[in-house]
């Protein structure tokens, strides 16, 4: 008889069946009149179908979508300061008294005094005066870090495409746990089934004890197996938005060999594809720009920069005039706030580098644990498999009635044992599929 722990890795995870058992829970503490009831539809499934459907329904990976053009437009938004800045100003003054005269001399053509030439007293500053710029500026040693913070904004593009990525392998891998799950759930069902009909056949033949115990047995692995199939299947409904209460037909072939043949090579496909790995570099590559910015607050702050003016407050000089020049400004005391910042990003940068590294040990080793327990669930399949055939054989070599019905619930135990071995391969081969980024 099967252990009932057996049982439960046909489950995408115990928070899943709890979340899914929550909901007919709370949908049968409602009056009969108005308890939810959907009708059931009968849908046939793919594993192929079930992930495009979950990848077009599912809200997180739109909303990461958004996020991703969010970031690019960031990153269009830093590479624009690379450019200079035509910046326009006015202004606007009235003052309560006159500012006072001076004396100057009307000039002639050419700037020459005509004969009889006489002062005239003229406002040093109007009453009422306006000043207008139009100033084209261009950062010098800004540059440094416009540089750097387009560096963050490609960063935080290639993190969010990387995040967009993950959820989308951790959305697919349970997409293919749960269908593999119900897809074995199903089978051991029907052969469970036939392992009851056989041990109440054998019961009534000989009522012993243990032949009575074992029908018993049998009739609660199938309660349990039959709520672990319900549940499943009310999960997987949800994830790739299909209505409640669908009866789900699943189609699905054994899955073909995975493209490795050894741990290494498992690995080495892995680093070339995780996305946790990629969002880990890019952390890095994040960080050394944020210590690039800290490094350019020591420099001095130089513009060049033209601008043309008009002007009402001045009568004695011209009203429209241009310049162009080089403006630098430094800071010399800020009581070690750059220094400290400094410091800081360089032990933000360190802890990034050393995060790659961790993150690198973290995939090999989940790529070398993948391939080792496929191996394993492989070998075990194969055992299986011979294990039935055997028992195949010993049943044809049975005479007696009674011979013959034990050697036929020995038969289906085995193929309930190979069933098992199947569902167990399936949903290791879509982990190892989901390592090395074949999902």
């Amino acid at each position: 008889m099967l252990a009932p722990h057996r049982l439960i890795l046909l489950a995408t995870g115990a928070g899943l069946i709890a979340c899914a058992a929550t909901t007919r829970a709370q949908d049968a503490l409602l009056p009969g009149p108005h308890r939810l009831t959907p009708p059931q539809v009968v849908y046939h499934l793919t594993l192929e179908d079930a992930k495009q459907r979950a990848i077009t329904t599912n809200k997180g990976l739109e909303l990461a979508n958004l996020g991703i053009q969010a970031n690019r437009e960031a990153t269009a938004a830093a590479r624009a300061d690379y450019l200079p800045k035509l910046l326009g100003n006015v202004n606007y003054f009235h003052f309560n008294s006159n500012l006072g005269v001076v004396q100057t001399i009307r000039t002639g053509r050419l700037g020459i005094l005509p004969v009889g030439s006489r002062s005239i007293a003229v406002n040093a500053v109007n009453q009422d005066s306006s000043l207008a710029a139009i100033t084209l500026a261009q950062p010098i040693t800004k540059l440094i870090a416009i540089n750097a913070a387009v560096k963050i904004a490609k960063a935080d593009e290639q993190i969010g495409q990387a995040q967009l990525a993950k959820g989308t392998r951790d959305l697919l891998s349970g997409v293919a746990q749960a269908f593999y799950g119900l897809h074995g759930a199903q089978r051991i069902e029907t052969a469970l089934r036939l392992q009851v009909g056989y041990a109440q056949q054998l019961a009534q033949a000989n009522p012993a004890p243990e032949i009575r115990v074992a029908a018993i047995e049998a009739k609660q692995a199938l309660n349990q197996v039959h709520g672990q199939a319900v549940d499943i299947a009310e999960q997987l409904n949800n994830l790739i938005g299909l209505p409640a209460g669908t009866v789900l037909v699943l189609e699905e072939p054994m899955p073909p060999a995975p493209p490795v043949h050894s741990a290494d090579e498992a690995a080495s496909r892995a680093l070339a594809c995780n996305p946790q790995v990629q969002e880990a570099m890019a952390s890095s590559q994040k960080a050394a720009a944020a210590l690039q910015v800290a490094r350019s607050e020591f420099l001095p702050d130089v513009n060049i920069f033209g601008s043309y003016f008009n002007q009402t407050a001045a009568p004695i000089i011209q009203p429209n005039f241009g310049a162009f020049g080089i403006s630098a400004s430094y800071t010399f005391v800020d009581w070690g706030k750059r220094r400290h910042i400094k410091y800081q990003r360089e032990f933000q940068t360190a802890q990034a580098q050393r995060n790659v590294q961790a993150t690198i040990d973290k995939v090999v080793l989940e790529a070398r644990q993948a391939y080792g327990n496929f191996e394993q669930t492989n070998e075990a399949l194969a055992l299986a498999s011979e294990l039935v055939q055997a028992r195949r054989d010993a049943e044809g070599a049975t005479k007696s009635p009674l011979a013959i019905q034990t050697a036929k619930a020995a038969t289906a135990k085995a193929e309930l044992e190979q069933l098992h071995a199947e569902a167990d391969y399936r949903v290791a081969h879509a982990k190892l599929m989901e390592v090395i980024g074949l999902l």
